[in-house]
């Protein structure tokens, strides 16, 4: 099938955890192997140079403060102001903000983004808007598991986005610009967790969010030890993307946390951390240095 639409994907890390490797890579398969260095990552998603209209899309957008869910601070923050520099980009330039989900990692600051529409699956936010009314103690934040990947203050913020209009709940499968799509993956990683398949001249392309966290999980169908939705539609999902990019492909997938991103793409170092060059349209410069 010939391409109508495409697209330039750059992915940045952001940021530098490190955490039990069978969080991220299954238990018991990863069990009893130490600590890994994981990255924060989002991506941009820039329509072809000689598109009639010029979108530029970010998926996930990162965290203000750099608390983890163990209380340590993650390491090498770069907030994005810096980050996009690095391929050319400002906050301001961006139209379309898609979350995969409402973790803090991935949803946090949103704000930075002043001209941005956002999107978000209407089942994520509704469902943890639940939880978080029928949590007692909110102070407890993160040492508690329903609430171990959120951030309450944040919810309250996104909920004056959503009540403002910026923030857009869509309702399954959804076609944000030409060419780009935002998957469903209902109780996966999350309630209402969606990935992206971006359309380009070379086939399509997948920004995971945490519907894969590392390429491990979709190489050998094993879903990761931290879940907060259902395994077995996680591992459906890694059926879904496999048939999708191809089983001989899944470099065109973008996990959530893995610093494979940037050996299987060109990359570079800027600043503190990596930026992954995914795919370049027809036209487009490389910003690889």
């Amino acid at each position: 099938m010939i391409a109508t639409h495409d697209h330039s994907i750059w992915s940045y890390c952001y940021a530098r955890g490190r955490v039990p490797t069978d969080m991220m890579g299954g238990c018991p398969v990863c069990s009893n192997q130490g600590m890994t260095d994981i990255p924060m990552l989002y991506s941009i998603i820039a329509s072809a140079p000689a598109a009639a209209e010029r979108r530029l899309i970010l998926v996930d957008c990162g965290f203000k403060s750099g608390n983890s869910m163990t209380g340590k601070r993650f390491q090498n923050i770069e907030m994005p102001d810096t980050v996009l520099a690095k391929t050319g980009f400002r906050p301001e330039d961006v139209d379309t903000l898609v979350l995969t989900h409402l973790h803090f990692d991935h949803a946090g600051n949103f704000d930075a983004f002043p001209n941005a529409r956002i999107y978000v699956q209407r089942r994520e936010y509704e469902r943890w808007q639940e939880v978080l009314a029928g949590s007692p103690d909110l102070s407890v934040g993160k040492q508690h598991w329903a609430l171990s990947s959120m951030d309450a203050e944040v919810m309250q913020r996104f909920g004056a986005a959503v009540s403002d209009g910026r923030a857009v709940l869509l309702d399954g499968d959804t076609e944000i610009a030409p060419g780009v799509h935002c998957r469903l993956a209902a109780d996966t990683h999350t309630f209402g967790s969606q990935w992206v398949e971006v359309e380009t001249r070379s086939g399509p392309y997948v920004i995971a969010g945490d519907c894969v966290y590392w390429y491990a999980n979709i190489e050998r169908m094993w879903p990761p030890g931290y879940v907060q939705g259902n395994t077995w539609n996680l591992v459906a999902t890694y059926d879904k993307l496999k048939a999708l990019v191809g089983a001989d492909q899944l470099e065109r997938i973008v996990p959530g946390h893995d610093m494979r991103v940037f050996t299987r793409h060109r990359n570079w170092l800027t600043g503190l951390n990596p930026v992954a060059e995914v795919h370049l349209a027809a036209g487009e410069a490389s910003r690889a240095t």
